[in-house]
C-alpha cells in the first residue's frame, strides 16, 4: 500500500509559486481554508499531493487520477 496522498489548496498562478514556498510550513497549513490567494486575488484550487490533478470534488476518498488514498 503506498503513501497517503493529501488534497492541497493552491493557487494556479505560476508566480505565486515562489511567494507560497516562502512561508513558513505552519503558516502555509493554516491557508487550507483560503478561497483566493493572498498574493494574487485569483481563486485557489484543490489538487491531489500526489500526482498534481486538480480535484473539482474534495469528497472523494481516492484520487480520481492516480488512485492514491486520501489521508486524514
Amino acid at each position: 500500500m503506498s503513501d497517503l496522498a493529501r488534497k492541497e489548496k493552491v493557487c494556479q498562478e505560476q508566480d505565486c509559486q515562489d511567494q507560497w514556498q516562502d512561508l513558513p510550513l505552519e503558516v502555509r497549513d493554516q491557508c487550507g481554508c483560503f478561497l483566493y490567494c493572498p498574493f494574487c486575488a485569483n481563486e485557489m484550487i484543490t489538487r491531489c499531493s500526489a500526482c498534481g490533478e486538480v480535484l473539482h470534488d474534495t469528497g472523494f476518498k481516492y484520487c480520481p487520477y492516480c488512485g492514491a488514498e486520501f489521508g486524514g
